[in-house]
């Protein structure tokens, strides 16, 4: 790995970030091969990735980029370089012969329209959704993807697993400015806006819904929102959802518990293993790759193998198009830290800060689309040796453009949302140690008493949005 001990690429890492957050002009700033003439070398380098070089003399002195980086701890000063490839990455490939979004079913082809159809049991790489923001018959809500199943460590059950931006509302922090407007809430298409996923008869008109459902599939590919078609598709309910905040961003993650009254909606010996996976590749289920083995895949691992399957472009990666036969989709990473900048629309329009990110490409392929996100990214550790050789989980795909995509690193997720990979133990779904009381209607007091406790107002107003609280 270039001659750098692993606690050298984490001062490596720390400083992507400290340049990432030091221009707003670098966009993408990472840790990755350096290029000589178009071919790329042994050298690790700390890269910014520009749409297109410029001469010296057209760059104003403040943007340009250091030729060479002396960081304390690390032996050498650290060689930079300068790239073109996409700077901004919207939250969202050639393989297959894809439909046109929104076209009739019957012009879906396999294997994407087994990642586009109902499957139970459940498993990774299937499409998702939430209700429309304005309720049953509210329109049509686009697709993302379930990744897979954790173990939530909280209360020990098993959860379904995608983005915030897929399941949780574009959760963000309450003392977060976006587009200069002072944001301590969530404002929806519907102009009410809320603080928490507490109650979804409180923020859509369904009442007949208290906690916000995930359907597989989309009401987009149903072709519905009304509630005697979903209702058919609910597999579970919005759990958490990690809030977004400014700058400086890990990761883009929500949970799902499952319906426990849904019959045959999951299996402990089917619902681990995703969709498109042959399942001799990882009998007995895939764990969490560990932040010395990611760092691998620019050393010893570097070119592995890499698998992801989504809800639009199906399973992409090797073997991720058995048994379709195709050989060209093959995927790999190219950076395990990087720093980027991410589009989401709405309220998030210009784009918020993510650091500590994985970014892969494709070979001939599209890494990303609208409707994957959600996704695991796998990949295929020690493929020459038969007696070490595992897949293993190593991120969650949340954004990219083209042949690029990006994810969060697995370990970033885990120890943030306190998640451990599932693998086919036996253990509860659904709820546990959960007590919701639901008042009816929507209430003016700040507080309200429940059993002798207090408990402060988190639902929905039709106020402004502010940042300025009364003390």
């Amino acid at each position: 790995m270039s001659n750098y001990s692993e606690q050298e690429l984490r001062l490596l890492t720390d400083e992507v970030t400290t340049l990432f957050n030091s221009n707003s002009a670098w966009k993408v700033v990472g840790v990755q091969r350096k290029e000589k003439n178009g071919q790329v070398t042994d050298d690790l380098a700390i890269t910014l990735t520009v749409d297109k070089k410029l001469p010296v003399n057209e760059i104003d002195s403040n943007d340009l980029f250091p030729e060479s980086i002396t960081i304390p701890g690390v032996s050498e000063p650290v060689k930079t370089d300068v790239q073109v490839g996409p700077t901004e990455y919207t939250a969202e490939a050639t393989c297959y012969t894809l439909p046109t979004p929104g076209s009739d079913e019957s012009t879906w082809v396999m294997p994407v329209s087994g990642s586009r159809s109902t499957h139970r049991p459940l498993s990774g790489g299937l499409g998702c959704s939430i209700m429309p923001p304005n309720g049953y018959d509210g329109g049509l809500v686009n697709s993302g993807t379930i990744g897979g199943f954790c173990i939530d460590l909280d209360d020990n059950t098993v959860v379904g697993v995608s983005n915030n931006h897929v399941l949780g509302g574009y959760q963000i922090r309450g003392d977060m400015e976006v587009q200069s407007v002072p944001m301590s809430a969530h404002t929806n298409s519907s102009g009410l806006t809320f603080w928490s996923l507490l109650s979804a008869n409180d923020t859509t008109p369904s009442l007949a819904e208290t906690r916000y459902p995930v359907y597989q599939r989309s009401s987009f590919d149903e072709y519905t929102s009304t509630k005697s078609s979903l209702d058919p598709l609910k597999v579970g309910t919005v759990k958490r959802a990690y809030p977004f905040t400014a700058s400086n961003n890990k990761i883009d993650v929500a949970i799902f518990a499952l319906d426990t009254t849904v019959s045959n909606l999951f299996s402990t010996t089917e619902s681990w293993k995703p969709y498109g996976l042959a399942r001799q590749h990882i009998d007995g289920g895939m764990d969490f790759a560990t932040d010395s083995e990611i760092w691998t895949l620019m050393g010893d691992n570097e070119g592995a193998p890499c698998f992801k399957s989504g809800r639009t472009y199906g399973p992409l990666g090797w073997p991720g198009s058995y048994p379709y036969g195709s050989t060209v989709c093959s995927l790999s990473v190219y950076s395990v830290t990087s720093s980027t900048t991410v589009t989401y629309g709405g309220n998030l329009a210009s784009g918020i800060g993510f650091i500590d990110q994985i970014r892969l490409r494709g070979d001939n392929t599209d890494a990303s689309a609208g409707g994957d996100s959600g996704s695991f990214w796998c990949a295929l550790f020690n493929e020459g040796n038969a007696a070490l050789s595992a897949w293993k989980i190593i991120g969650l795909h949340f954004a990219g453009s083209g042949d690029t995509a990006v994810a969060n690193k697995i370990t970033n997720v885990a120890e943030m949302f306190n998640l451990s990979a599932y693998k086919g133990e036996d253990l509860d779904i659904g709820y546990k140690n959960t007590d919701i009381q639901v008042i009816d209607s929507r209430q003016s007091a700040v507080t309200a008493m429940i059993g002798n406790k207090m408990y402060w107002q988190a639902g929905s107003t039709k106020l402004p949005s502010t940042a300025v609280f009364d003390s």
